[in-house]
């Protein structure tokens, strides 16, 4: 657990996203501090411990704060899934999407699509910064386009949050691919509780385990990893498809959009929230 001084929150924030380390809970208290809980086996954090201790005491140095306090205890898997069930909130998206966990109930019936999903130790649960912003962008296309949702394509799909989204806005077939054979059964678990998995194929891999052309590709991956995929997913793209892609720190935008220009890729829509920006791209023409 990290106490963390709100100066420096965004900064150890993305330090962690980029070291591929997704907090459970952020939370402001009276203190003005945010507090970060995250969970790491033994053997990552032995690792990560000594450079996120050297980070911690460099961001206290820049802002002129008391460093982040760190605190830390060997847990069970079972003791953890439990914990991070008291802090996982309900997100609303306008009208237009309802995104909540199996346990927390809702006092009406909303007119719109309500998923429920239990990520365990999976990311994604509609609540990180890079997620929503996959998921407005997909509301944003989809009230303009419709069509784009009859074949999707999620690259690294987690919990499955952004296959199950895009089912339940109308998709006809979503291929959701990660290269972690473990989070296929929670994402298949998470797809079946909301009556989609009819509709998505799971599938371990990455780029080379994809077939056909695809409508709309998500991509909610850290930076350089995006960047490395970039020809990849163009490659897949249908030549009038949308490629939203997210996960980007903002002092990353330049340099991956000079790289998405490279790769023959044109930008159409940007969103940002707190740190993360996200983007929507076509083929430029000349490259399709």
């Amino acid at each position: 657990m990290l106490h963390i001084p709100k100066q420096c929150e965004e900064a150890v924030s993305a330090f962690l996203a980029e070291n591929g380390v997704i907090p459970a809970i952020i939370n402001g208290f009276w203190d003005q501090t945010e507090k970060t809980v995250f969970y790491l086996d033994e053997e990552w954090w032995g690792n990560f411990k000594p450079h996120l201790l050297k980070k911690l005491n460099e961001v206290s140095r820049i802002f002129g704060t008391p460093p982040p306090i760190l605190s830390e205890r060997p847990l069970e898997a079972k003791e953890w899934q439990d914990a991070w069930k008291r802090y996982t909130k309900i997100y609303r998206f306008g009208q237009d999407l309802i995104i909540k966990p199996t346990w927390r109930k809702l006092r009406k019936n909303p007119a719109c699509p309500v998923i429920s999903i239990d990520p365990e130790t999976a990311f994604g649960t509609g609540g990180h910064a890079s997620t929503r912003l996959c998921i407005r962008q997909m509301l944003f296309h989809r009230k303009r386009r419709p069509e784009y949702f009859n074949e999707v394509l999620d690259m690294g799909t987690g919990s499955g949050i952004l296959a199950i989204v895009a089912a339940c806005l109308g998709a006809r077939y979503v291929l959701a691919v990660d290269i972690d054979q473990d989070v296929l059964p929670i994402a298949r678990a998470n797809a079946e509780k909301n009556g989609v998995a009819d509709i998505i194929e799971f599938r371990k891999g990455s780029i080379g385990n994809c077939d056909g052309y695809y409508d709309l590709i998500l991509a909610n991956i850290n930076e350089g990893v995006l960047s490395n995929l970039l020809k990849g997913l163009r490659s897949l793209l249908k030549p009038d498809g949308i490629l939203v892609v997210s996960g980007i720190l903002r002092e990353q935008e330049n340099m991956f959009l000079e790289k998405a220009t490279r790769n023959g890729l044109k930008r159409l829509t940007r969103r940002s929230l707190k740190e993360w920006v996200s983007f929507s791209m076509m083929m430029r023409k000349s490259h399709s």
